[in-house]
């Protein structure tokens, strides 16, 4: 039995995920940039300092 979630292999599941991942781009980010594909997102910008390291941490707070 599933207590909670989509059964993989459903056909509800990828229009549930389009519904919880379509509006996470409109987040405002300090500096960094996503990249949405199929069913993955990424999180990115370069690393130069460690100022950048702590900016890259506030966004992926914020996305959390």
């Amino acid at each position: 039995p599933i207590s909670s979630g989509v059964p993989q292999g459903s056909i509800l599941g990828p229009m549930l995920f389009n519904i919880y991942i379509n509006d996470i781009t409109a987040i405002p980010l300090t500096d960094g940039s996503t990249v949405l594909y199929a069913g993955d997102m990424m999180l990115y910008r370069p690393i130069h300092s460690i100022t950048d390291y702590h900016l890259l941490q506030v966004d992926i707070d914020k996305l959390d």
